[in-house]
């Protein structure tokens, strides 16, 4: 995709803009792709950057060329998006130093927020590790449904178990990500008071916390479907309810934040 190509895509008077910043990144089951640059950036494809043998200097020298214009023009885009939110983008410091920025990343992965939401994914993989040979919709396991049959090929009960799963696996990163950029931005609104920071971290943790509340529900669904194995789920599922709840105290405003065309 070249420069004039993301102009022109630009354009549509559909698009909503920024709201692929804070999105789940769910594009296949997102009813708003038509509406958003991101996705159909993608559609579009990206330069490939990678060398082959019939590349000739020239042709690498204008892909380079030719992602370095698409990066402008998105770091245009996103001046613009953050000036039409009465903000400026944080400019990096003549000071920066990337030690000392790692030093604060380490430490925000230390944090008890953090710590949780990673329990919480590493406990998701050994649950499914343990029981997905083990639990069975009908006459197929887990394990048969998740490896062997295609969704047109399964009846109600397992779709909904399938659907369940699928959440509980997307969310189980998804959660850990978001409130990392929640916590990085929340330490950068303190530093440098810069609106920005403070914007993207309460938005940040909406996404979050939106996360866990479809992982919640996906839970219950699961404990529904498989009482016997409640025990395993319910520290799960007390985890997910702690963190929340943590979430909310971090992040007061975090559930009132309005997200461009999700939430309006």
């Amino acid at each position: 995709m070249n420069k004039d190509l993301l102009f022109a895509l630009i354009q549509n008077p559909n698009l909503i803009p920024g709201i692929y910043n804070y999105c789940d990144g769910w594009c296949e089951r997102c009813k708003f792709t038509s509406n958003c640059l991101n996705f159909k950036m993608m559609e579009e494809g990206v330069p490939d950057l990678k060398p082959t043998e019939n590349d000739t200097e020239a042709e690498a020298s204008s892909a380079m060329e030719n992602l370095d214009e698409m990066f402008q023009l998105s770091m245009e885009l996103l001046n613009q998006a953050a000036k039409d939110l009465g903000m400026e983008l944080p400019q990096q410091s003549a000071n920066f130093d990337a030690e000392e920025e790692e030093e604060k990343d380490e430490l925000i992965f230390k944090s008890q927020l953090m710590l949780q939401a990673d329990k919480y994914s590493e406990l998701v993989d050994a649950w499914f590790a343990d029981f997905e040979s083990l639990l069975y919709v009908g006459s197929h396991s887990l394990k048969e449904i998740f490896d062997f049959k295609e969704e047109e090929e399964m009846n109600d009960a397992e779709l909904l178990i399938f659907d369940k799963t699928e959440i509980i696996r997307w969310f189980q990163f998804i959660i850990p990500s978001k409130l990392f950029r929640a916590l990085r931005s929340k330490a950068n609104t303190e530093e440098t008071g810069n609106d920005f920071y403070a914007h993207d971290c309460i938005a940040s943790a909406k996404v979050a916390l939106i996360s866990i509340d479809n992982s919640i529900d996906a839970w219950t669904s699961y404990m529904h479907q498989f009482p016997g194995a409640e025990d395993r789920m319910l520290p799960i599922l007390l985890l997910l309810s702690g963190l929340r709840t943590l979430v909310e105290e971090v992040f007061p405003d975090s559930r009132n934040f309005v997200r461009p065309g999700f939430d309006i």
